[in-house]
């Protein structure tokens, strides 16, 4: 069978198995590993280890398209201008997808190891990657070469960017760099006491880190500590911001998720996962709900006003990747 056919047939199979019970995507056939909502809010990522990328609609819980193109789980989602997302996983490739083909509209090449993680630039323009390969690219979306950024000395794990452009890399090397957008300004390096797996800025370009320790980190714009706090006991996986200054959520193996005041670190709630990992966070309607991908599969929704759970309950499994995060019971 033609490859391009056999791929319309295959996801036309699994868009009539993925459906939504109450608030929960299911559709993924391993656990959810990224989520990215679109600018407008209607419209949702998913990339999961089992190898597909997934868009749902927000409003109807329903699947639009079925994104299969990547060679191993998919470990980065974005959403991108104009009703575009990006997908990024283990093979190393990075696919630009317009929403409703079935193929991917650029196919952008250059790492030699796994993509942990994809950031769109504040203007829109730039794609940046975070690879295993221990370099960060930025990729013009328009088109061009990619800038190669090589300072990370192990796997690098999370992006941000700032307001002002500079773009913020943490990886396994316990190291954060900040990478000035301006042509020949030096890089910023921090040194963390642990492992990181995830950063996110929030309002005001406040920075989190969060570590294989558990710990989460307020850090400045160069890099110093502000503020921290014992999250989990076990390490951080996920971490995600309000569109406001004021809530902070935090996921990991096994403890929950963590709702945190984003200004003291203060904890407001836990939201009870019922054992299942939480591999990936985002909030959508404007901050006023969390969805969550989890080990099961699934994506959950929680009112963060009442910190209900929207939709069904599952009862939670064992996580085969949870040694990836670096944790020591797994």
């Amino acid at each position: 069978m033609h490859k391009t056919l056999a791929m319309h047939l295959l996801a036309a199979v699994f868009l009539a198995g993925a459906t939504t019970h109450g608030a929960e995507l299911r559709g993924h056939g391993g656990p959810v590993r990224a989520i990215s909502v679109a600018p407008d809010g209607k419209t949702v990522a998913t990339g999961s280890f089992d190898t597909k990328a997934i868009i749902w609609s927000l409003e109807t819980g329903e699947a639009r398209d079925v994104l299969l193109f990547h060679e191993g789980e998919v470990s980065a989602v974005a959403a991108l201008p104009n009703g575009r997302f990006a997908s990024a996983g283990a093979d190393g490739r990075i696919a630009i997808w317009q929403t409703g083909r079935g193929e991917p509209a650029l196919i952008l090449q250059g790492h030699t190891g796994p993509v942990a993680d994809l950031e769109l630039s504040p203007d829109g323009s730039m794609l940046a990657s975070a690879s295993w390969d221990t370099t960060v690219r930025l990729w013009p979306l328009a088109g061009g070469k990619a800038r190669v950024l090589e300072g990370h000395g192990a796997n690098v794990n999370a992006l941000a960017f700032l307001a002002d452009a500079t773009l913020v890399s943490a990886g396994y090397d316990a190291t954060v760099i900040f990478w000035p957008s301006q042509a020949g300004a030096a890089p910023v390096r921090a040194i963390m006491p642990t492992p990181l797996n995830t950063l996110v800025r929030a309002p005001g370009d406040r920075l989190f880190v969060g570590g294989a320790d558990g710990r989460v980190r307020l850090l400045d714009r160069r890099g110093k500590v502000q503020l921290e706090v014992q999250a989990l006991r076990k390490p951080v996986i996920a971490l995600a911001a309000t569109p406001d200054p004021n809530y902070l959520a935090v996921a990991g193996i096994g403890d929950g998720i963590l709702l945190l005041d984003a200004m003291s670190l203060s904890t407001i709630r836990t939201l009870d996962t019922s054992g299942v990992a939480v591999w990936s966070l985002a909030f959508a309607a404007g901050g006023k709900t969390l969805l969550a991908g989890g080990a099961d599969h699934l994506v959950r929704e929680w009112n963060i006003a009442t910190g209900e759970r929207l939709g069904a309950a599952t009862a939670g499994r064992a996580d085969p990747m949870a040694r990836y995060a670096g944790n020591p019971d797994a």
